[in-house]
């Protein structure tokens, strides 16, 4: 069973009743002194706080009692479900910044650092064979290099999205809609084993809760808040996917959108995206060059031997402007604002490890 801290008993205890959700378990804080006072004074609540109506206070009282939390605690652990409230030091950073972050988040797995490299993906639930391969793509590149992949399990990007991550060799988190416990859509069994394996599937509903529609937006508020960026694949201009995006802008985070076919049915969201300034991308390394990410190229070996190329900031800017096209270093030198001396280094440097090639016309090119 799992051990927590007095206060934290207390956070299980309001956070226990449905329809307790962030802004009316932080409406209890407000008005009490501590959430002590509100376990101790439980029959008040209904009548102090606005939106605690008569059967939700009755069962705080009816749950306010040490009993109740033990039960609660073994009932978790049959499941192999773990429990993080916000009190935790292991609650995401990312996360607590946000407006009325998640009280207390039920998992299963083992979550990964959200506070160093993560990155939401998101889009359409019935994308294009190419949509899902972009999605796919992007996402086992960007787990490869050590970024988790967050998103939301439902059917399409999402399914891509964690297959892509898994198949990286990377780590993956799906939140969800329902309790933890519940797998949805049910296709997706064999796909929220391998998540819980290689990673965490999350949710703030409390376990046993079937889906519903007033979930997701919800569900979307935390794919966004555990992520430092987002980017978006195919979708609808007013999907849920738009909804994670605008969460996404309202937090802060950096949104891309995948290049796709702006013909296509589904591409109202990314065109949307792209023509309010978003930038496009196809590959990982466009996003993490952007994101200023450490880049570790493990499709590129060192000539002698198996070990993996690690760039620096500028060399993976170099190497980003010779993805796109052959370059000179006076060329390279204009766009990165560095001295010739530092480009010419850096460019004899990184031939020498077999990353650029010079070609005729004194211009550099990637070593494919």
């Amino acid at each position: 069973m799992q051990d927590i801290t007095e206060e934290e008993k207390y956070w299980l205890w309001l956070a226990s009743v449905e329809g307790i959700g962030p802004v009316r378990f932080y409406h209890v804080l407000n008005t009490f002194t501590d959430i002590k006072s509100a376990w101790e004074n439980c029959t008040e609540i209904t009548r102090c706080v606005k939106g605690i109506n008569e059967k939700m206070g009755a069962k705080l009282c009816e749950r306010a009692n040490d009993a109740f939390i033990e039960r609660f605690l073994k009932f978790l652990a049959h499941k192999n479900i773990n429990v993080l409230t916000r009190l935790n030091q292991d609650y995401p950073k990312t996360l607590a910044e946000i407006e009325n972050p998640p009280t207390v988040l039920y998992y299963k797995g083992t979550l990964p650092d959200f506070d160093d490299m993560s990155c939401a993906v998101v889009g359409s639930r019935k994308p294009t064979k190419n949509g899902f391969q972009a999605a796919k793509n992007i996402s086992m590149e960007l787990a490869a290099q050590g970024v988790v992949i967050v998103s939301g399990m439902a059917r399409g990007i999402d399914t891509a999205a964690h297959t892509g991550a898994l198949e990286g060799g990377g780590k993956t988190v799906a939140v969800l809609g329902s309790g933890v416990d519940v797998v949805y859509p049910a296709e997706n069994r064999k796909l929220y084993d391998q998540i819980v394996e290689s990673g965490a599937v999350i949710s703030e509903f409390l376990p046993g809760m079937e889906p519903k529609a007033s979930n997701f937006p919800q569900r979307n508020r935390i794919v966004a808040g555990l992520s430092k960026a987002l980017i978006s694949g195919e979708g609808g201009e007013k999907s849920g996917a738009r909804i994670t995006v605008d969460f996404a802008l309202k937090q802060g985070r950096e949104v891309y959108t995948l290049a796709c076919n702006l013909s296509s049915p589904v591409a109202k969201l990314p065109l949307y995206l792209m023509e309010s300034g978003a930038p496009a991308v196809q590959k990982a390394t466009e996003v993490m060059s952007d994101l200023g990410w450490e880049i570790n190229l493990d499709c590129l070996k060192e000539k002698d031997g198996n070990n993996t190329i690690k760039l620096d900031l500028l060399e993976t800017q170099i190497y980003n402007l010779l993805l796109k096209e052959d370059l000179a270093p006076e060329e390279i030198s204009a766009e990165t604002g560095r001295s010739m001396r530092e480009i010419n280094t850096l460019l004899t440097l990184m031939e020498l490890r077999g990353l650029i090639e010079g070609i005729p016309g004194d211009k550099f090119r990637v070593n494919s």
